[in-house]
């Protein structure tokens, strides 16, 4: 069960990364004279493009993009390991699918150590999220203010 869940978690990284690189609108890259025209940005410091969607997810210079990817990608790993730590204890389903030829591959029986492994790695992963985010606000003038001042900062 452990193995192979992790691939999900690598695919997922890289679909964040991929989103976040991209060119605007399938990606949150954009040109330095559209960032410009936002309220909270006066465009990208020494670049063509950066990524500025909203004002708390504001990187106009190299560093605070990688701190970005770093604090969202990790973010979007655990999802998938979300959902696996919710199924290890869901005992009706595995029941169910150890009736299935899917125990030939997986083993459901034994999902409370899966259960304690994901919510050590989510945990750390949790933990790399809000540093990478606090560290990116704290390089900026007064971002460090959005942890109490912003709506969606407490949701990052």
């Amino acid at each position: 069960m452990v193995a192979w869940s992790f691939p999900f978690s690598l695919i997922s990284m890289i679909a964040c990364i991929i989103t976040l690189w991209a060119p605007y609108p399938m990606g949150a890259r954009m040109p330095t004279k559209t960032i410009a025209a936002m309220p909270w940005s006066n465009g990208c410091q020494g670049l063509q493009s950066c990524i500025c969607p909203r004002e708390n997810h504001l990187c106009d210079d190299l560093l605070s993009m990688i701190f970005l990817t770093i604090a969202r990608s990790t973010a979007w790993a655990a999802y998938p390991l979300y959902v696996l730590m919710f199924m290890s204890k869901a005992n009706n389903l595995n029941n169910f699918l150890q009736k299935t030829a899917l125990r030939c591959w997986i083993n459901f029986s034994d999902y409370h150590r899966v259960h304690s492994l994901f919510g050590i790695i989510v945990g750390f992963e949790s933990m790399s999220h809000t540093f990478f985010h606090i560290l990116r606000w704290a390089r900026r003038n007064n971002d460090i203010e959005l942890l109490w001042t912003s709506k969606r900062a407490s949701l990052v």
